[in-house]
């Protein structure tokens, strides 16, 4: 079960299986069961939380080891949190028949549920729980600005949770920490102000911190305890990525105690799916938080993720404006007869004011043009080449361009740093600012590098054993360039290409109509996005008000935008809101049984529903359903729900809720949240109407939205027509061209490509390395991502037609609206692409391919 320490050293430090330890922490015990449900191994440990000693529980049915009704709990903790890696609590269970108690978290991933069990939180710690996350929202929600934020956050996490030392971490743009705020007991050392380097947090671990938010040790001196049995021939490692009690790398408990830290929590700060920072917890003794705490600090973590979020697009949003205000005076004399060199040239010294700078320069055509302080002109072209291959036409900067060039002599004093700006679609043309050396010292938390001691003749990675002050002098570097000033260049980028395609392509008349177009979408995202933050902090704030527990909050407030999310997923790239039909059966998915298929009954008629409409009918919905499931007729077996609707006179759709078969139903006799959602928002925001009822036999409701919400709809294009099953693997044993820009979308897709069958999926991020790999080894089939940056895939797709290679373009615009002129029958799928969509896609294009021969 555990893998070897002994081989790691300096070269493979980043890629120590931290996810696959073997091993748990001793502060709890767990229980894995395979894809059966069967028990497939423990650890050495779990007899102290079961009461009994040497048994062999392997291959025992989990109500056999801890009872029918803890399995029972266990078992709904984990519907509850559905399909994801997020665990199901169940609290002070009992054991043993009753002698002994824990408290459980359950989650699944990669086929197998994996428990752990720890001691029953406190009661203390329950009530503190219950009003923990409410209590951090309700302090940092109003604070605007990262210096207050973090003080507050280091502030109050320590007072909530009792650490000796809490810590503030933001990573920098070249993946060191600096601790930005600190709360601590007195007489420790402040590490405030310092930085960490990148090799601290090794790769591996940073995207554990991603997926799993709170990260607990217990005891930085702990013996691990080995889960048995061991694992056979073929089996896969325990990936325990998702598991609080996962063992840590000893490299790191060495690491914490070098700092004199006994017990740790990580608390992550996640920004679009990226590690933005960490709060980390420090403590003079062994100390582990109970399970209550750490979801209520897991809430927060959300919260807080998704507050310093909004805190850096509004700062950037400001930068931003404040750009685009200057650059409308510098382009508002642009005379359109001008050259756009000539244009971009006189305008050199305004456009370097736009961002600190020493000078810039403009590279067009061929031609350079500078102002200030910049590199010789004998050594522009190298520089301009080197810029061409480093930023694939995206924005590029560094501040260290004696290392990137290996040129001594040129840079690291008079000219140091380079931020480069692309202003062409279809040349390798750069408006490039310039920054000088700027000498100065970085204190960080001990010397930042890692050394390999000799250990009794073997060689071995000790951390940093130091962890006192060391300054170093940086040299022959430019300040670096900050997300500000990248903010400031995206700015600038859009408004140079806007120059040029405005002479090249447009006429005034088109001009203005751009600008305003750009106006309107901008006046238009800033809206949804206020809308949607408030929708989200009002379902945080209700669904806290009636909440009676942590589990209940968690899975309420979960729910409530897991819907929001899907009808915001639905409507946001257009104006047009969604089709009923659809809305209701990817909400009832979930309460159809493979046994009872149609317990859950929707019929109707074709009907869309606008924007507004959509996104209110789909909270509402699943509210309903979620009292089906939990109170109503799907809360049992044999319950059924029907749902129907139908046109009035007045051309209004009047939608019918009928549940039966389930508990016998008896009016509510208190109103929380979800009551007032279900009966007001439809009256208050669509001017409709909600009528329920409440006989014994099943509630009945009656939901009227005016005929305004409504229109008329075409059959989805991705929709399988009534007997037509997608193939199961169209693209079995084929060698497959994946052409995608975004490397998560790749990752995605590649996945997809290999469930639909695909033996080998070759990936190319730009046309250039398509070309090469259909060179090289032309695919028997290609999935061709139309748009790649500030390119197409249309080279790929003539070079695959010429070849007589069959392939299908995927692109995020909806109705094919800029699939180019020739390819018109080229199969189209929209993003996010599904198996069945990407499957169906697929099979078309082999087919009119094995037709045509």
């Amino acid at each position: 079960m555990s893998y070897d320490r002994s081989q790691i050293n300096l070269t493979n430090c980043d890629r120590e299986p931290i996810h696959i330890p073997g091993s748990i922490q001793p502060h709890g015990a767990m229980i894995v069961l395979n894809d059966n449900g069967l028990v497939s191994f423990v650890s050495e440990n779990i007899d102290t939380f079961l009461g009994e000693t040497n048994r062999d529980y392997v291959g025992a049915e989990l109500s056999d080891v801890v009872g029918g009704a803890v399995a029972h709990d266990i078992a709904n903790a984990i519907a509850k949190v559905g399909s994801g890696q997020v665990a199901g609590v169940v609290l002070k269970a009992k054991l043993a028949d009753g002698r002994y108690a824990a408290d459980i978290t359950a989650h699944r991933y990669e086929g197998r549920t994996f428990l752990e069990f720890e001691p029953p939180a406190s009661t203390e710690d329950t009530e503190v729980a219950l009003h923990l996350t409410q209590s951090l929202v309700r302090r940092v929600d109003g604070l605007k600005d990262f210096d207050a934020l973090f003080k507050a956050v280091a502030r109050l996490v320590r007072a909530m949770l009792g650490y000796d030392r809490v810590m503030v971490y933001r990573f920098l743009h070249n993946g060191a920490g600096r601790v930005v705020a600190e709360a601590r007991e007195p007489s420790l050392t402040s590490f405030l102000g310092q930085h960490f380097p990148v090799s601290d947090i090794p790769v591996q671990a940073r995207k554990l911190y991603v997926r799993n938010w709170v990260r607990i040790i217990g005891d930085a001196s702990f013996e691990p305890v080995p889960l048995v049995s061991m694992l056979s021939d073929g089996q896969s490692p325990v990936d325990l990525s998702h598991a609080h009690l996962r063992s840590i790398s000893p490299i790191h408990c060495e690491y914490l105690r070098n700092m004199g830290v006994a017990a740790s929590m990580s608390i992550s700060i996640v920004v679009d799916g990226e590690l933005w920072g960490l709060i980390a917890c420090h403590h003079n003794t062994p100390k582990v938080l109970s399970i209550p705490l750490r979801v209520a600090t897991e809430l927060f973590a959300q919260f807080l993720s998704l507050h310093v979020a909004t805190i850096e697009n509004r700062e950037q949003k400001a930068a931003a404006a404040a750009t685009r205000s200057k650059l409308e005076a510098i382009i508002s004399g642009v005379d359109p007869t001008d050259p756009v060199e000539a244009t971009l040239q006189a305008r050199l010294r305004e456009f370097s004011s736009l961002i600190a700078s020493d000078g810039a320069g403009l590279w067009s055509r061929g031609h350079w043009f500078s102002f200030g302080v910049t590199p010789s002109d004998a050594a522009i072209p190298d520089l301009m080449s080197l810029i061409a291959d480093r930023s694939g036409r995206q924005i590029w900067d560094t501040q260290d361009l004696m290392a990137e060039t290996g040129d001594g002599t040129e840079y690291g004093s008079r000219v140091a740093g380079a931020l480069a700006i692309p202003i062409s679609v279809s040349a390798p043309d750069f408006l490039v600012f310039f920054r000088s050396e700027e000498a100065h010292e970085i204190e960080w938390a001990g010397e930042p590098k890692m050394r390999e001691q000799a250990e009794k003749a073997e060689g071995r990675l000790t951390p940093r054993g130091s962890f006192e002050t060391w300054r170093e002098d940086v040299r022959h570097k430019s300040m670096p360039w900050t997300d500000a000033d990248l903010a400031v260049a995206e700015s600038v980028r859009g408004y140079v290409r806007d120059v040029m395609l405005s002479h090249n392509d447009a006429t005034e008349e088109q001009r203005e109509r751009t600008e305003e177009q750009r106006r309107l979408l901008n006046s238009e995202l800033n809206h949804r996005v206020k809308n949607i933050l408030a929708l989200v902090k009002s379902i945080a704030s209700q669904t806290g008000a009636n909440a009676d527990t942590v589990d209940d909050y968690a899975a309420s407030f979960e729910g409530r935008l897991r819907a929001l999310s899907f009808a915001h997923d639905q409507t946001f790239g257009a104006s047009e809101g969604g089709e009923l039909k659809g809305l209701i059966d990817a909400e009832a998915k979930m309460h159809r049984f493979s046994k009872t298929p149609d317990r859950v009954s929707v019929t109707g008629q074709s009907v869309g529903l606008t924007e507004r409409a959509y996104g209110v009918f789909a909270l509402l919905l699943h509210e309903m359903m979620t009292n089906a499931a939990k109170y109503g007729s799907l809360s049992v077996p044999a319950g059924r729900l029907d749902i129907s609707w139908e046109f009035t006179e007045n051309g209004d759709c009047r939608v019918s809720w009928i549940e039966s078969g389930g508990p016998e139903v008896y009016p509510p006799t208190r109103r929380g949240f979800g009551s007032n959602l279900i009966e007001k928002t439809v009256e208050h925001d669509l001017g409709g109407t909600v009528d329920i009822e409440y006989p014994p036999q099943g509630l009945r409701a009656k939901i009227v939205i005016p005929a305004l919400h409504l229109r008329t709809v075409a059959e989805s294009q991705d929709a399988v027509e009534p007997g037509q099953t997608s193939p199961e693997i169209p693209v079995e044993g084929l060698d497959v061209l994946l052409v995608e820009d975004q490397s998560l979308i790749a990752m995605d897709t590649e996945e997809l490509l290999v469930t639909l069958g695909a033996r080998n999926v070759s990936v190319s991020a730009n046309v250039n390395a398509a070309l090469a790999t259909i060179a090289s080894k032309p695919p028997q089939v290609a999935v061709l991502d139309l748009n790649l940056g500030t390119t197409t895939s249309e080279d790929v797709a003539r070079e695959l037609g010429r070849l007589g290679i069959p392939y299908v373009f995927a692109t995020g615009y909806r109705d094919g609206v800029n699939i180019p002129q020739g390819f018109s029958d080229v199969p189209v799928v929209r993003k996010p692409v599904s198996a069945d969509t990407l499957g169906r896609a697929l099979s078309d294009a082999l087919n009119e391919k094995s037709q045509s021969n």
